[in-house]
C-alpha cells in the first residue's frame, strides 16, 4: 500500500516545528531554565526557555495528555492516551521507566517526590507508582466519572478534579481526606505555592479558589469561553488563566481584577505555566510549538486600574486538517493556520482561501446546489460563506463560542451551525448575507457536529451522548442514546430505502441507528482510541468510513439487511488523530492533524482500499496564521 501526501509542509532547518499538531501540555523545569511540551501527535520535547529549538524529542504510541518534571528536574513524566507514563531523563532526552498497567488513557500526572508519582485516568482512577521498581501502591484515586487533572501540595495533599463535579483531597498514601463538591466540572486544579489554597478551572466560566476545608474563597472570571488552566505566581498573589477564547489572562486574586490579557488566534492554552521567576508564560498553541509570553513586572502597591491588553503573533505554524467536507466532486479542508484548501474537482490544484479572522478554521461545508462556495466556521466564532474561486470572504458573522461544525441543507437555502457552548443556529443564506433564523438549544453539552436528513430535518450530535432528530424549525422529534461517552459526530443515509444514524463516541464504538424508530440495529467495534468521526457511503451503499484518535481510520462494509460487518479494512498512515473523513464519490477521504489529507480507492479486482493521489501543484513553508 502506497501512502500519499496530499498537504504536508517542510518543518524548518532548525527544528522549531516540532508539534504538528496542538500543543495539549506544558511545564516549566523547577529551575525555570527549560521547559516540557507535549501534542496530540504523541510527540514530547524539551527546549530551552527561549522556545526557539528544541534539545530532544521523544514519542507515544498516541496523543499525550499531561508532562511534569520532578521536584529535582532531573526526571520529566508524561502520560498519554496509548495508558502508560514514560519517564525520562531529562538531560539525554532516554526513556529510563514505562508505567504501564494505567487501565485506560491517562489524563494528567504529579509528582509526589522524586521517586513518586501520581497518574489520574479517563475511566476515573489515578494510581500511585515508584517509578524505581514500576510498583503501584494500594491506594486508589477515583472518582465517579472522568478523572481530569491532579496536583500535589508542598504540605502533601493531593487534590484530583474531574467530570464528576467534585474536588478531592487525598493523602499520598491514596486514603481520601475530603471531598470538595462544590466546585462543578473542573478541567484543572493547581495548589497554591504554600499549599493553602487550591485553584480550580470549572465549566461555570470562573476559577474557583478554595481553602483545603472546602470553603470557598473567591471565583475568578466570568468568562463566556471554557476555561481550561491556570498557574499561580510564586508568592500567589497572582493568577494566569487560559480560556477557549484563545486568551490568557492575569488576575490579581485578592480582588479578582483583570491586569493583562493577551490575545492570540494561535493561542489554545488548555495548557499553561509560569517560570519560576515570574518573567515568563508558557502556553499551549495551535501553532507547531508553545507561545512563550513575557510577563510585565506588576507591583502589589501601584496595580494597574485598567486592564492591559496584548496581541500576539505566532512564530510558526502548523498546518493540521480539522475537518473536509465533499459534494458534487469538490472537497475542503479547514486547517490549523487559518486556510481552506478547496479542490474543485478530483484532477485540480487546490485553491487557498484565508479565512476566519486567523483563527483555525475548525469546519467547512460545500454543496452541489452552491457551485463555487464554500461555508466555514472558525474557532475564533467566526461563520462565514467564501468563494473559493476568488478567495474573497461574502459575508460572516461573529459568535460568541468556538464553531464545531457548519453543514448545508441539501437544496443549499440554510447553513447549521453546531458550537461548544450547545447552540445550534440555522441561518438563511439570501446569496450575500447570513440571517439567524432558529435556535436550538435541546442538548445539556456542547454540539460536537450536525448532519442534514433533508431539507426540513437534522440531527445534532453532542457530548451529553445523545444525538437529536430535529425539525428545521428546531422541534425535537426523537433523542438517540446508548453510548457511554460523548458523542463526537456522525453520518445519516438511506440503504436499501431504511434510513441510518450511524454516531460515534469517545467510547471507541459506533452505533447504527434506524433513524426513523430509534431502534439501535448495530454496534460497530474495532478502534483502540475514541472514534471521532464518520461518513456513509454517498451512494447509498452498507458502506461507511470511521476515524479515530489511534491514528488510524476503518473502512466497513456491511450486510445490507443485518448490518453486521462483512469485512473492515484498516487504513494506516497518519502520524495523528484522523480528524475528518469523508468521500469523492467511491474514494474514501481521511484527514488528520499531520497535516495529511489521504484519498483510498478500492482496487476492482479485489475491492480493498488502496490510496489515490489528489492533484496537487503547492507546498507549504513556514508562514504565519
Amino acid at each position: 500500500m502506497r501512502t500519499v501526501e496530499v498537504f504536508q509542509p517542510d518543518s524548518p532547518a532548525d527544528g522549531s516545528s516540532v508539534h504538528a499538531s496542538p500543543q495539549t501540555s506544558v511545564a516549566f523545569s523547577p529551575d525555570g531554565t527549560q521547559f516540557a511540551s507535549a501534542g496530540y501527535d504523541g510527540r514530547v520535547a524539551l527546549w530551552d526557555r527561549s522556545g526557539t529549538a528544541p534539545r530532544w524529542v521523544g514519542r507515544h504510541e498516541r496523543l499525550v495528555n499531561g508532562v511534569r518534571f520532578s521536584p529535582s528536574g532531573r526526571l520529566l513524566a508524561s502520560g498519554s492516551a496509548d495508558k502508560t507514563c514514560r519517564i525520562w531523563d531529562v538531560a539525554t532526552g532516554r526513556q529510563v521507566q514505562l508505567l504501564a498497567r494505567q487501565p485506560d488513557d491517562i489524563n494528567a500526572l504529579a509528582w509526589l517526590d522524586e521517586d513518586h508519582v501520581v497518574t489520574v485516568s479517563q475511566d476515573g482512577t489515578g494510581r500511585i507508582w515508584d517509578i524505581r521498581t514500576g510498583v503501584i501502591a494500594d491506594g486508589v484515586i477515583f472518582h465517579a466519572d472522568h478523572c481530569m487533572s491532579v496536583d500535589a501540595s508542598p504540605t502533601g495533599i493531593l487534590a484530583s478534579c474531574g467530570e464528576d463535579s467534585a474536588i478531592r483531597l487525598w493523602n499520598t498514601d491514596g486514603s481520601l481526606l475530603r471531598d470538595l463538591p462544590q466546585a462543578g466540572h473542573a478541567e484543572m486544579c493547581r495548589w497554591s505555592p504554600d499549599g493553602t489554597l487550591l485553584a480550580a478551572s470549572c465549566d461555570d466560566g470562573y476559577v474557583h479558589i478554595v481553602r483545603t476545608d472546602g470553603e470557598l474563597v473567591t471565583k475568578v472570571g466570568p468568562y463566556t469561553a471554557a476555561v481550561k488552566s491556570v498557574a499561580w505566581s510564586q508568592d500567589g498573589s497572582l493568577l494566569v488563566v487560559g480560556a477557549y477564547d484563545s486568551t490568557i489572562t492575569l488576575w490579581n486574586v485578592a480582588d479578582c481584577r483583570p491586569l493583562v490579557r493577551w490575545y492570540g488566534p494561535h493561542l489554545w492554552p488548555r495548557s499553561l505555566d509560569w517560570s519560576p521567576d515570574g518573567t515568563t508564560v508558557i502556553a499551549g498553541t495551535f501553532s507547531a510549538r508553545p507561545a512563550v509570553i513575557d510577563v510585565p513586572a506588576v507591583s502589589a502597591g501601584d496595580l494597574p486600574t485598567e486592564v492591559r491588553e496584548i496581541t500576539l503573533e505566532p512564530s510558526t505554524a502548523t498546518y493540521g486538517v480539522n475537518h473536509v467536507s465533499a459534494d458534487g466532486g469538490v472537497l475542503a479542508a479547514g486547517c490549523d493556520n487559518g486556510t481552506v484548501r478547496v479542490w474543485p474537482r478530483r484532477d485540480a490544484t487546490a485553491t487557498v482561501v484565508p479565512v476566519g479572522n486567523g483563527s483555525l478554521v475548525n469546519a467547512v461545508a460545500v454543496s452541489a446546489a452552491l457551485p463555487g462556495l464554500v461555508a466555514y466556521g472558525a474557532f475564533s466564532g467566526r461563520v462565514g460563506v467564501a468563494d473559493a474561486t476568488t478567495g474573497r470572504d461574502l459575508a460572516h458573522v461573529e459568535r460568541e463560542h468556538p464553531v464545531n461544525r457548519t453543514a448545508w441543507a441539501p437544496d443549499g437555502r440554510r447553513l447549521a451551525v453546531a458550537d461548544y457552548e450547545g447552540g445550534l443556529d440555522l441561518y438563511a443564506w439570501t446569496g450575500g448575507e447570513l440571517v439567524p433564523e432558529v435556535h436550538y438549544e435541546g442538548h445539556a453539552g456542547a454540539v460536537k457536529d450536525v448532519s442534514w436528513v433533508d431539507d426540513d430535518r437534522l440531527v445534532t450530535y453532542s457530548t451529553d451522548r445523545t444525538a437529536h432528530l430535529i425539525t428545521a424549525r428546531g422541534e425535537l422529534i426523537r433523542s438517540f442514546g446508548g453510548h457511554g461517552e460523548l458523542i463526537n459526530g456522525g453520518s445519516v443515509t438511506t440503504v436499501a430505502g431504511r434510513a441510518l444514524l450511524a454516531t460515534v463516541s469517545r467510547d471507541r464504538t459506533t452505533r447504527i441507528h434506524d433513524l426513523e424508530t430509534g431502534e439501535l440495529l448495530q454496534v460497530l467495534v474495532g478502534h483502540d482510541e475514541s472514534v471521532k468521526c464518520a461518513a456513509w457511503h454517498p451512494g447509498g451503499e452498507p458502506v461507511i468510513v470511521t476515524g479515530s484518535y489511534d491514528f488510524t481510520a476503518r473502512l466497513w462494509v456491511l450486510d445490507p439487511e443485518s448490518l453486521a460487518p462483512v469485512r473492515s479494512q484498516v487504513l494506516t498512515g497518519h502520524g495523528s488523530a484522523v480528524s475528518a473523513v469523508a468521500w469523492l464519490g467511491d474514494e474514501a477521504v481521511t484527514a488528520s492533524w499531520d497535516g495529511k489529507v489521504f484519498a483510498w480507492a478500492p482496487a476492482p479486482e479485489e475491492r480493498t482500499p488502496r490510496p489515490s493521489e489528489l492533484a496537487v501543484d503547492w507546498h507549504v513553508r513556514g508562514g504565519t496564521r
